[in-house]
């Protein structure tokens, strides 16, 4: 598509030059290249110089700017903010919500105190184990294909109460 695109932009520009010449041959991955300068094995194109091309909107090629223009919000819906829980395995399920919902390319990731708690992913559902006791802290964020950030959810503390050895 973007092989035609710039092949398009080539014949629009050459077309309004007076007595230049355009060429073309295919590359080693049998893609048509179009140039005002000559190469071997180029067959030169003539343009009739009242040739127009219709206007082609290219906003659809940039999937990043169309994210980015959607506002997302990311929020942590359990356990709730200070929440206590009493679970003796250090078990923890964390779900997250995501507006407007995922499209192709978005994943989330969470942290616990700060740190990571696995790779990126596509679920908003979490297990974490092994949690020790105490206080602690959640942060859902969720990110472009690129890796750039694209909403946060706000700080979720929740405390843990586990059995301790000596009981």
């Amino acid at each position: 598509m973007r092989l035609i695109i710039i092949g398009c932009l080539v014949f629009i520009s050459c077309a309004s030059i007076a007595d230049s010449k355009v060429y073309r041959w295919k590359d080693d991955n049998g893609n048509w290249v179009f140039s005002d300068v000559p190469h071997k094995g180029a067959q030169e194109i003539h343009l009739n110089k009242s040739m127009t091309m219709p206007a082609i909107d290219t906003k659809i090629l940039n999937t990043q700017s169309q994210q980015q223009a959607i506002g997302y919000s990311a929020n942590i819906t359990s356990p709730n903010n200070e929440q206590t829980l009493r679970e003796n395995t250090g078990t923890i399920y964390v779900t997250g919500q995501i507006e407007p919902s995922f499209t192709n390319g978005l994943k989330v990731q969470l942290t616990l105190n700060g740190k990571a708690t696995g790779p990126m992913q596509t679920s908003t559902t979490f297990v974490l184990n092994n949690v020790p006791r105490g206080e602690h802290t959640l942060v859902l964020k969720l990110y472009n294909a690129q890796g750039k950030t694209l909403a946060q959810s706000d700080s979720t503390t929740f405390f843990l109460h586990r059995k301790s050895v000596g009981n």
